[in-house]
């Protein structure tokens, strides 16, 4: 008899068994004791499963000692795909538990490359199903990379198969997993408690967002509990407006700082947290490479609290992308605190929030001297106490031809015209600034069509990429506007949205504006002209250029500008 037919014959004598064993006990108990000869305890076990194990046990015993493990797993493996309605299912994956337990074999044993290609090739049958969760047992990551390889490079990771096999199996292993994008607790059950009872869920999840869930430090040991958890998905935990306190903080510690631990994004804003809970996550930043994102912002943290994180900041170990710390009360010392991290190691920064911390001009100068403020994409500086003196700084690192800073909000600064002229983009709302610095400002907008028709020489003028120009609560009055109109018309621009709004406008600038609406060069799809007073003359005069077929205009805003029904007319019919 082949070795085969051998198993076949074990297995059909061991199901009997288990059987028979099976129907002679009452199914509600799963083990009974009895006394057997001597005075001894007998134990007998009524349940399935119980009895699988142990037969996949004893199996696995013979195994390692009469054969080959690794090619008589196989002929176990071929004989789970014969049989039908799963009968050996139960019984294989012991097997595979126990040979990972036991370490019996390799990783890299042709037995798990063949079980992998059987399950591929068999995808859409029932014993696939089964194959797969006996595969797990062994390990509980398999075929979860090659589906990822498959994601990335769009072809087989194992030879012969083809997309389809893993676009199935990209759905299957979906499903096997269980994963869900984003977890929300319902608003009727946000508590530590009801928190506790969905962790398996959150566990599944690759975002938690927990924000305003009435959540204490009580339930911080339990999510640390899953991030350090190798098998977890989550990637985002968003814990926002919650009392974790530095107390919960450092539970949490625990898990982000796990070698285990995948988590890329962590939101804390307003948490109740001080600088003890930034000397906690200094720790982090120094060990977690994997650290994304770190959101403290509405937290009494102040100037110890950033002296602590410039110490995890410094880490080359941290790879930190993303840093928010609006409304922090950091002041001059500890923008220079930072400062000095980021002039160490600011390589991997792209997005800085500093909004509504009075740092003012000399924590600026800190922060634009020591460490290179273009390679970053975003600056948030709201808020900050800056006035002209901080404008020089920040125009040297926008003149940078390498510069990679798309979007700077300077919005409630005391900039003033002077300041504005050596800035010139950006989003600067509410800065005091007049008509008289447009000319500037009409300068940047014009330079690239200049420089593309080869009117004039390149200058210390760098032609740039703005699409949103934010002026709004800004004195510039009709003749700013006319000055910067003529940057519509520039065939190279990049403007896509514009706001006006209470920039003591009268119905005077709207013919200008009307001119580059309808320029068949300007690309402007958004434009802001609420509360000025603009009444159904200047309505009038904005919808010859909205009639225009050269118009891209998608979105205007006329609210609070003294109009009538007379402005409708004119805008239907335009």
């Amino acid at each position: 008899m082949d070795l085969k037919n051998c198993l076949t014959d074990i297995l059909k004598n061991k199901f009997q068994k288990v059987k028979e064993a099976e129907n002679s006990l009452l199914p509600s108990r799963l083990c009974y004791q009895e006394n057997g000869l001597h005075k001894s305890t007998v134990f007998r076990f009524g349940h399935s499963s119980i009895l699988e194990f142990f037969a996949a046990s004893a199996e696995l015993d013979d195994i390692e000692t009469r054969f080959d493990p690794s090619r008589l797993c196989k002929c176990l493996v071929d004989t789970a795909l014969e049989s039908s309605m799963g009968k050996t299912d139960v019984f294989l994956r012991f097997i595979f538990g126990l040979l990972r337990e036991r370490g019996t074999l390799e990783p890299d044993d042709p037995l798990f490359v063949y079980t992998k290609k059987l399950i591929l090739e068999y995808i859409l049958s029932y014993q696939a199903v089964g194959l797969f969760h006996c595969l797990r047992e062994y390990d509980n990551q398999a075929l979860l990379n090659e589906v990822k390889f498959f994601l990335k490079y769009r072809f087989s990771p194992i030879s012969d198969f083809s997309q389809m096999h893993w676009t199935i199996m990209l759905q299957r292993t979906s499903n096997f997993e269980g994963i869900r994008d984003s977890f929300e607790m319902p608003v009727s059950a946000r508590c530590d408690e009801k928190l506790i009872r969905q962790l398996a869920a959150i566990f599944k999840s690759k975002k938690a967002m927990l924000r305003f869930s009435n959540l204490t430090d009580k339930c911080c040991p339990a999510l640390a509990s899953i991030l350090s958890t190798k098998e977890s998905y989550l990637r985002e935990l968003d814990l926002g407006f919650n009392s974790i306190r530095d107390e919960g903080v450092r539970e949490l510690v625990e898990g982000l700082s796990d070698e285990n631990c995948r988590l890329k994004t962590i939101r804390l804003q307003g948490c109740g947290l001080t600088e003890h809970s930034c000397e906690d996550l200094a720790l982090v930043l120094r060990r977690s490479w994997k650290l994304r994102e770190l959101d403290l912002s509405m937290n009494e943290i102040g100037d110890d609290g950033v002296r602590y994180l410039a110490d995890g900041l410094r880490s080359p170990e941290c790879q930190l992308e993303t840093l928010r710390l609006s409304q922090c009360n950091i002041e001059e010392k500890g923008c220079s605190c930072l400062a000095s991290a980021l002039q160490q190691n600011s390589g991997s920064l792209k997005v800085l929030d500093l909004s509504v911390n009075m740092v003012g001009d000399k924590g600026n100068k800190e922060l634009y001297i020591k460490c290179d403020i273009s390679q970053l994409t975003k600056l948030e500086m709201y808020h900050c106490g800056l006035t002209v003196l901080s404008c020089h700084n920040i125009g040297e690192a926008l003149k940078h031809e390498t510069s990679s800073l798309v979007e700077l909000n300077l919005s409630n600064n005391q900039l003033k015209d002077a300041g504005f002229a050596l800035i010139c983009e950006g989003i600067v709302s509410r800065c005091g600034i007049t008509g008289r610095a447009c000319v500037h400002l009409a300068t940047v907008l014009c330079s690239l069509s200049q420089l593309y028709k080869g009117l004039t020489q390149k200058t210390d003028w760098q032609a740039v990429e703005l699409r949103e120009l934010d002026l709004s609560m800004n004195c510039l009055g009709d003749q700013g506007v006319r000055e910067i109109s003529a940057g519509l018309k520039n065939p190279c621009s990049h403007l896509r949205a514009l706001n006006l709004s209470h920039c003591s406008l009268t119905d005077d600038c709207c013919a200008e504006l009307a001119s580059g609406l309808a320029s068949k060069e300007s690309i402007l799809s958004e434009l802001d002209l609420s509360g000025n007073d603009l009444q159904d003359k200047g309505v009038r005069k904005l919808c010859t250029g909205i009639r225009s077929p050269h118009c891209k205009l998608e979105k205007l805003s006329l609210r609070t500008c003294g109009l009538t029904s007379r402005s409708i007319q004119f805008l239907c019919a335009a």
